[in-house]
């Protein structure tokens, strides 16, 4: 009976954490997602091709996150200390997370056509793929329920 009893608590304990770190992990996302979009407006909205470059790699450095295969530690991570990345976070935000991560995912396509774009000095477009990141980025935050 005793070992019954301790096992119960046991998994009380282990869900009210795991909702506990979901909500945590909920929170830094939403933070993480709101910084994304400022700085892809900033991205849109710059007529320097190095300015547009800089906040659209904050933008895939906020959505991957530092373990990201495209983060670039060079252009500084304006979601540090927010959470571990969106990606990252939306997966540990169970169902919440779920609907908004294709649209984070995609955001982070776009964006780094973007600064494909800038390689190439091509300002028109990388502004335009700025201002589709932050329109896709507001989607995730839309669906993130």
């Amino acid at each position: 009976m005793r070992l019954t009893g301790l096992m119960l608590v046991v998994g009380l304990v282990a869900i009210i954490s795991s909702a506990a770190l979901g909500a945590d992990m909920m929170a830094a996302a939403k933070t993480e997602l709101g910084t994304a979009s400022t700085h892809a407006g900033f991205a849109a909205q710059y007529d320097a091709v190095a300015e547009v470059e800089l906040h659209l790699h904050h933008v895939v450095n906020c959505l991957e996150g530092p373990a990201g295969k495209n983060y670039n530690m060079g252009a500084g991570n304006v979601c540090q200390g927010q959470g571990n990345g969106i990606f990252a976070d939306l997966k540990d935000s169970g169902m919440a997370g779920a609907h908004a991560l294709p649209y984070a995912e995609i955001a982070d396509q776009v964006a780094n056509w973007g600064l494909q774009q800038t390689m190439s000095k091509d300002l028109g477009r990388a502004k335009a793929a700025a201002a589709a990141a932050k329109a896709v980025i507001q989607l995730a935050m839309d669906n993130f329920k």
